[in-house]
């Protein structure tokens, strides 16, 4: 059998000061009436409870706020890999417009080269053929 808690209360003339004075089962002093003791164990109960939870959940945003760092660090890594592919690509195109300048006065210079080639045979074969002409009169003199 549960023995029932014995209490007794102090009468002071502040209503503020009034203490409850009980023992429990145990035979221990308790400031705080069984209702209101279970109550508080119940309320610290609780408390400890939320302090879990809120440990979890601050675990979880941290481990949360380190996949969204890592993730982070990929992305400016990938944007930068991004933005130097784009800076070759530009540099590419002008590289080729300077290198088809370049191939392009090459064929312009091998151009004049072959006009004036072609103009000194042209006269180089008509010198030929004047020598041969010459050489043609003087043979059909002499004969």
């Amino acid at each position: 059998p549960t023995a029932t808690p014995i209490c007794c209360s102090t009468a002071s003339p502040f209503p503020l000061l009034q203490v409850n004075i009980c023992f429990d089962d145990e035979s221990r002093i308790r400031v705080l009436s069984p209702e209101k003791f279970k109550h508080t164990e119940e309320l610290a109960e609780q408390c400890t409870a939320f302090v879990n939870k809120i440990e979890d959940f601050s675990g979880t945003v941290h481990v949360l706020v380190e996949v969204l760092d890592a993730q982070a660090k990929k992305i400016e890594l990938e944007k930068l890999k991004a933005i130097g592919q784009r800076n070759m690509v530009e540099s590419e195109t002008e590289n080729r417009a300077r290198r088809q300048l370049a191939l392009q006065s090459q064929i312009n210079e091998k151009m004049a080269e072959l006009d004036r080639y072609a103009k000194q045979y042209q006269s180089l074969a008509r010198v030929e053929a004047e020598q041969l002409a010459l050489i043609e009169k003087l043979s059909n003199n002499e004969t």
